[in-house]
């Protein structure tokens, strides 16, 4: 297929509408029934529903040749990478982690972050789990999963240019929030930009263009061939499925502290160094998927995350 005339405006590639369909799940189910854990996760998607339309926005109204993924899933084996944006330009590909985040984000010289915000007339500090990470391993799984697709020649080859023509970005997507990034190390603070600064960044950083059109959308059809499909779970009404939710609970309880006991022998420390009894009850009345919304568990710092959380998020998937 022949292009006769040159991109010069974005093409969203793939959209998504599998957010906003399970929040009107969840809102259609909250009219008839309560439940705190669903006003919760309710608030948590409606929160990255609208700082990725503020990224998207942005994208749109670039004016600069790109095609965009929107919401990919890649899986391998028990590793899985939920990427929120994908953008193919003439010379880069960008995976995007969109954070909507309130207040002011603060970057320090070690690299680690923290938010400071209003809440109801108190100011609270807290750290957050780096988003650097967590987007960067979106990017190794992808990597993984192109490696297994060549052999060893090509490998190496791929290896040795892959970060030359993939970078990792974390866009900052609410307008109101204040980025502080003076002292971070520079390696991270080009990392993290606000959604305002997205295309101008993205143009500074193109280099001489080596894709043509059909190059871009075989990049992107490369990309797709990777990604699942999700189905939306269906809400399981509660009287219903009552008693297996308290067995379920049961089982997550015993899991969880079989996997404290284990840590804490491992480590020389009381099971109450890695988290208390509260904490344990914490997670299990919430059952956290993300690394995010584990942070929002009293008792669960960033270095807890760290240490953890992917083995809790882990034992939580399994059960």
């Amino acid at each position: 297929m022949l292009f006769k005339d040159k991109l010069k405006e974005p093409v969203i590639y793939k959209g998504s509408n599998k957010a906003i369909n399970e929040l009107n799940q969840i809102q259609e189910y909250l009219k008839t029934h309560t439940s705190k854990e669903l006003e919760k996760k309710a608030r948590f998607i409606q929160y990255g529903i609208e700082g990725e339309e503020n990224v998207l926005f942005e994208l749109k109204n670039s004016h600069f040749p790109m095609y965009v993924l929107h919401d990919i899933y890649m899986v391998d084996h028990d590793l899985s990478a939920q990427i929120d944006y994908i953008i193919i330009t003439p010379s880069m590909v960008y995976f995007i982690e969109c954070k909507n985040l309130i207040g002011t984000i603060t970057i320090d010289s070690m690299g680690n972050f923290t938010r400071e915000y209003n809440y109801n007339g108190k100011i609270i500090k807290e750290g957050i789990y780096s988003p650097i990470t967590q987007n960067q391993r979106h990017l190794e799984l992808y990597k993984m999963l192109r490696e297994k697709d060549k052999g060893s020649v090509m490998k190496f080859l791929y290896n040795k240019t892959f970060s030359s023509g993939f970078k990792s970005l974390v866009v900052l997507a609410n307008p109101k929030s204040i980025l502080k990034s003076r002292y971070a190390p520079k390696e991270i603070k080009e990392k993290v930009i606000k959604a305002d600064q997205l295309i101008d960044y993205i143009k500074k950083h193109e280099q001489s263009a080596f894709r043509n059109q059909k190059d871009m959308i075989a990049m992107a059809d490369g990309l797709l061939s990777y990604h699942q499909k999700q189905e939306i779970p269906p809400i399981q009404e509660e009287n219903t499925f009552e008693s297996i939710a308290i067995n379920n609970d049961d089982h997550l309880i015993e899991s969880l502290k079989k996997y404290r006991m284990n840590k804490a022998q491992e480590k020389n420390l009381p099971p109450y160094y890695i988290f208390n009894d509260i904490t344990l009850n914490e997670i299990v009345a919430y059952k956290p998927t993300t690394i995010e919304e584990l942070l929002s568990i009293k008792g669960f710092g960033p270095k807890k995350c760290d240490w953890y959380g992917e083995d809790i998020l882990d034992i939580i998937r399994s059960l």
